[in-house]
């Protein structure tokens, strides 16, 4: 299990989506036959798969980030006092030993 703050592989590097070094991360953990990555600095859920190796994102508990290149700048989702919790969550997640599974639940912020 590793965890990191940026993506280890190049989700969006025009606004800084990716790590300079993150390939080298990868092919280091590439002959590991279990691997999961979780990052953060994109604040919302993303899942991607790099060979074997599984990657996750999570929702953050603030400023909520738009999908990748949805839009010119990486600026925060507006906020709307209709939907105040919109783009908002954060992740249980629950290791099973036996399997060498993740079970992954994504949680809203409730009102």
């Amino acid at each position: 299990m590793v965890f990191t703050h940026r993506p280890l592989f190049d989700l969006y590097p025009q606004w800084d989506w990716a790590t300079r070094d993150g390939a080298q991360v990868l092919d280091t953990l590439l002959p590991y036959p279990n691997v999961t990555v979780f990052y953060g600095h994109i604040h919302q859920e993303h899942h991607h798969m790099t060979g074997h190796i599984a990657h996750h994102a999570a929702r953050s508990l603030m400023f909520p980030l738009p999908p990748p290149g949805s839009q010119p700048q990486r600026q925060p989702v507006p906020w709307d006092a209709a939907q105040p919790y919109r783009g908002l969550g954060w992740r249980e997640i629950e290791a099973k030993p036996a399997s060498g599974a993740f079970a992954l639940a994504e949680q809203p912020i409730a009102t």
